[in-house]
């Protein structure tokens, strides 16, 4: 597959300190991988999650990741074309930014940044106007960087629970009743929450209204659809109370996350 011949071969065969991949149509690939560089990600286009081990990320249009060098991970999108532009760095500061794989808001400057790296997209040679640029770049990372983005859910590693979050996932439009659930997998609504604590760490509650606002988030980046038909898709018959919950969540409003 060629893009596991990009993941696995390309960059890591590069001989340079830093690499730059623009790709308007990116191929995903479920295939698990890693990088001896670190990844810096900016979505043009789409959205693309980011599946680790223990987590799955959503990355929406116009924000940026990073991934650590050495972190095993999978990609994916519902939607196509996925535009990403792609930097990767063999050396960066003794910063904690660069340790951890975050979702952030991209600053107008590193924006603008990352659009100028376009011109050595793919280049294998050694450029040192390329190299003195990208420095640059991964200079002001940890400088611009504000906080991480919530949009994160923790993966089962119960198979029992992943049979419940798939039944949750697959009716979040539905008014979703814990102790009726909890039936279905022959449970108690006490015994359900309490294998949902030990194994992700967090309530059923907390897992619905956190899947919900991520979901709203892929849709609002994707779709070109209303924050009022959003709401309906994730279950809200309230458009104020799905705003009010967004916020909680995001400290944003869900017409801030609309792709213009």
């Amino acid at each position: 597959m060629e893009r596991a011949r990009f993941c696995h071969l390309t960059v890591d065969a590069v001989q340079k300190q830093a690499y730059v991949w623009h790709e308007a149509d990116w191929k995903f690939s479920d295939e698990w991988h890693s990088h001896h560089m670190g990844q810096l990600i900016f979505v043009e286009k789409g959205v693309q999650y980011l599946h680790t081990a223990e987590r799955t990320y959503l990355l929406p249009t116009h924000h940026c990741a990073w991934i650590p060098p050495g972190l095993a991970h999978r990609t994916s999108s519902p939607v196509s074309p996925v535009y990403l532009r792609c930097i990767f760095l063999n050396h960066t500061v003794d910063d904690s930014f660069f340790k951890e794989l975050n979702i952030f808001h991209t600053p107008k400057v590193l924006r603008e940044m990352i659009l100028f790296t376009e011109q050595w997209s793919r280049l294998e040679e050694e450029d040192q106007l390329e190299l003195d640029f990208l420095k640059a770049l991964a200079g002001i990372l940890p400088v611009t960087f504000q906080s991480a983005l919530p949009l994160v859910l923790p993966v089962p590693q119960n198979p029992r629970i992943a049979s419940m979050i798939d039944y949750l996932t697959g009716h979040i439009a539905n008014d979703i009743k814990i102790p009726e659930v909890a039936s279905k997998f022959n449970l108690s609504a006490r015994t359900m929450e309490r294998l949902f604590k030990q194994d992700i760490g967090i309530t059923v509650a907390g897992y619905i209204k956190l899947y919900k606002i991520i979901k709203a988030v892929e849709l609002l980046s994707v779709t070109g659809e209303t924050v009022k038909s959003v709401a309906l898709q994730v279950g809200y018959d309230s458009v104020s109370t799905f705003s009010n919950t967004f916020y909680n969540v995001l400290g944003l409003r869900p017409q801030d996350m609309i792709v213009g």
